[in-house]
C-alpha cells in the first residue's frame, strides 16, 4: 500500500512517531484505530468533549 500525504502531514507523523517512540506505521494503525472507536461510540445526537481538569473548560471535537 502506498499513502501519499503532504509534506505538512508527513512532518506531523514524524514528530508524533518521536514524540511517541513509535514507528510512523505504529502511529498510522493507532490513528485508524483511534478513528473507528469515535465512530463507533459518536453516534447521532451525541458529542465528544474534551475537558481541561486545571480549568473546566469543555470543547467539543467534531469529526467529519
Amino acid at each position: 500500500m502506498t499513502l501519499n500525504l503532504t509534506a505538512q502531514e508527513m512532518a506531523v507523523l514524524e514528530q508524533l512517531a518521536e514524540k511517541k517512540d513509535l514507528s510512523k506505521t505504529a502511529v498510522m494503525k493507532l490513528a485508524l484505530r483511534l478513528l473507528q472507536t469515535i465512530d463507533v461510540r459518536v453516534e447521532p445526537g451525541k458529542k465528544l468533549l474534551v475537558e481541561d481538569e486545571a480549568t473546566n473548560e469543555k470543547s467539543e471535537l467534531v469529526i467529519l
